[in-house]
């Protein structure tokens, strides 16, 4: 199987698509009380010298793999916050707030429980297939430039 113009063939063992890219955030929210998720559902298998892990998250999107330490999530401990101050007290970027906010209108995920977001990665629903699971919803993939201005004062 290729993956986005790329004619190098993966192991048939090998399951997902990598969507490593750089300068490019990856924004999945929920709406699901995160003390209602399953502890497996994020309980990461490592390989590659612990640089790669999975877990049902990412089996569930198709991704190959991802990086934890490219991974940054956020949300309530209690009800809802809005998207803005999840993915901004995160990421620190306002590089894409604005466009990620019109999507979150458009989706109607304003207020979430929680968001991931994935740097470096370039998620595409059209080349895995999926854009939701049961407690996440994919926002979009996102121009990301930390040399903007923070989304918030830094403490």
């Amino acid at each position: 199987m290729n993956t986005k113009g790329n004619d190098v063939k993966r192991p048939k063992d090998v399951k997902g698509h990598n969507f490593s890219k750089k300068s490019k955030v990856s924004v999945w929210a929920s709406q699901h009380p995160y003390q209602d998720v399953p502890d497996e559902y994020f309980d990461e298998t490592f390989s590659r010298n612990n640089t790669r892990a999975t877990n049902t998250w990412s089996k569930n999107f198709n991704l190959q793999f991802f990086n934890p330490e490219n991974m940054e999530t956020n949300g309530a401990h209690e009800g809802t916050v809005p998207i803005k101050k999840a993915v901004g007290e995160c990421s620190f970027s306002s590089s894409y707030i604005d466009v990620l906010m019109s999507k979150a209108r458009k989706k109607k995920l304003e207020d979430v429980t929680w968001v991931v977001l994935l740097f470096e990665y370039e998620y595409s629903p059209k080349i895995s297939g999926v854009d939701k699971d049961n407690y996440m919803t994919f926002m979009g993939a996102f121009d990301y430039d930390d040399g903007t201005d923070n989304v918030y004062e830094v403490e």
